[in-house]
């Protein structure tokens, strides 16, 4: 574990980028299928894969896969839905990430702070491209806007240069402090 301003922090092993606070810590008892798991309230510096159903130990979950922003190391997942009514204190921002990967071991940072990576958007205009040198490296992004006020919502990543990043291409960061969640 590392520290952010006096918070325990949790840490990629591959890269050493912080992807959880100490305080975020739900739970150690989890198990993945290479062992020992963490279960956090929220992450940081990781994006997030496509939804799938997944049959896990304590039952069938819609869960998305959580990587490493920096290094695109899978980490574990993050529970979308319970299907067992016992299971849904799961779902939402619980990230759950092998032993292994954390600790003495998405979310990404957009311009404004915490950002998230999807893979549609909607209601957007996209801008032209250009070369834009972020913390994971080079990217060819295109900057996102809102459809009907034109406000910079985020980018779209066009290219990624290295390897480890090109699973970016063709989605979307959107900044947290330019969308809101709504009929959830």
């Amino acid at each position: 574990m590392g520290e952010i301003t006096g918070n325990p922090t949790y840490s990629c092993r591959n890269c050493r980028i912080p992807v959880a606070l100490g305080d975020d810590l739900l739970s150690k008892s989890f198990v993945a299928k290479s062992g020992q798991a963490y279960m956090f309230a929220h992450a940081m510096n990781v994006v997030l894969g496509y939804k799938e159903d997944r049959e896990l130990l304590s039952g069938v979950f819609t869960v998305c896969e959580v990587r490493c922003s920096k290094c695109g190391e899978e980490l574990g997942w993050k529970y979308i839905r319970a299907y067992n009514p016992r299971q849904m204190y799961k779902e939402g921002s619980s990230e759950v990430f092998g032993a292994e990967f954390v600790g003495l071991m998405a979310e990404e940072l957009g311009r404004n702070g915490r950002a998230f990576l999807f893979s549609h958007a909607m209601n957007i205009v996209v801008g032209p491209k250009e070369d834009r040198n972020l913390m994971t490296g080079l990217h060819t992004v295109a900057d996102i806007y809102c459809a009907d006020c034109r406000e910079v919502l985020g980018w779209k990543y066009e290219r990624a240069y290295e390897a480890s990043q090109k699973y970016k291409e063709g989605k979307f960061i959107l900044e947290k402090s330019k969308i809101v969640k709504e009929n959830w």
